[in-house]
């Protein structure tokens, strides 16, 4: 069987995918139709030409513009079924999908309409693609007060949508280290949700620490910078900490040269906890197929590293135990 033909096959996890950057050319200008929001290219093709990124701070300004065209509950639970249908047909059975509450909630949603948009949307994932999800919702660390609380405080209101397995941590990281949200983060682990913050994407090995003993966190989103310290890669692999790896993200920011840079190949074999993930993959023209071909080509991953990436995947999601149990199964029938 074909590399690509066996990818396909492959039944897949994903535990680090925005759902705000998975809007393709095609669903951001349907979006913007319905809300008379007018981008800045007047097709798919001139807008695809945009995604061309000089730095993290380039990227967060067109990111920034895309959310105008997320208004109300229908526009968040299409968004939801269009991942939904581009996941279901990568074989993709469940994802754990990051989503900003507050970046919204700052743009006049109100976060009930949000929260309604999501599970609608995650419904409809269920019954139409046959992709399960769980939500991250995170904190934009640049955008939040750290002792305002809003998001760790929606997440155990009345408001907040089903099926939302833990707190993130995104935006910049220079400047606002995780140290300054640890109060969120322990109520957040005391009311039984995740620690799932980025960390070690564009900071050095401070950012994992901090993510590590303050936030006590139980993945660690990127985590690219660790290689900088040999204490932490130790730490890393002895305590079986995921990284979740999106290697197509960190090319398309410049925090490495190319593919053939990137430190995938040397995670791996410092004996990291390594998961896949394509991060923001309409801006970063990408699909989880695409992430494990270049884990393949590039990195020397043979079919039974990129499987145990899956397991390793699987292991670290939050799925429920059924579905747990049965893409297990389907792993162990898809072993080379």
């Amino acid at each position: 069987m074909e590399i690509d033909e066996w990818i396909q096959r492959l039944p897949k996890v994903e535990l680090h995918v925005h759902l705000e950057g998975s809007l393709r050319p095609a669903t951001l200008f349907a979006l913007a139709a319905r809300n008379g929001v007018t981008l800045r290219a007047g097709s798919a093709e001139e807008l695809t030409e945009l995604y061309q990124f000089g730095s993290f701070e380039d990227f967060g300004r067109l990111f920034m513009t895309g959310l105008k065209v997320l208004r109300g509950a229908e526009d968040f639970a299409d968004a939801t079924v269009a991942l939904a249908a581009e996941l279901a047909a990568q074989n993709v059975r469940y994802a754990e999908v990051t989503t900003s509450p507050m970046g919204h909630h700052h743009r006049g949603i109100a976060l009930a309409e949000y929260a309604a948009g999501l599970d609608e949307g995650r419904r409809r994932a269920r019954a139409d693609h046959g992709v399960e999800i769980g939500w991250i919702c995170d904190i934009v660390r640049n955008m939040e007060d750290p002792d305002s609380h809003h998001t760790i405080d929606f997440l155990l209101g009345p408001d907040a949508p089903e099926a939302v397995v833990g707190l993130g941590l995104g935006g910049v990281e220079h400047g606002f280290p995780p140290e300054l949200f640890a109060s969120s983060f322990a109520k957040a682990k005391a009311s039984g949700l995740a620690s799932l913050p980025h960390a070690g994407e564009t900071a050095g090995p401070s950012s994992i620490w901090g993510a590590l003993r303050v936030l006590k966190a139980d993945r660690i989103g990127h985590g690219i910078r660790s290689l900088d310290d040999p204490a932490l890669v130790a730490h890393l692999a002895e305590e079986r900490i995921p990284l979740e790896v999106a290697p197509s993200s960190n090319v398309a920011l410049c925090l490495v040269k190319d593919a053939e840079s990137h430190v995938l190949g040397e995670l791996a074999r410092a004996g990291l906890a390594v998961t896949l993930n394509t991060d923001d993959p309409a801006y970063f023209q990408t699909t989880l197929n695409d992430e494990l071909r270049m884990a393949h080509d590039v990195h020397g991953f043979s079919r039974h590293a990129l499987l145990d990436a899956q397991t390793t995947a699987l292991r670290a999601s939050y799925a429920p135990d059924g579905i747990k149990t049965a893409v297990a199964r389907e792993l162990q029938q898809t072993r080379p």
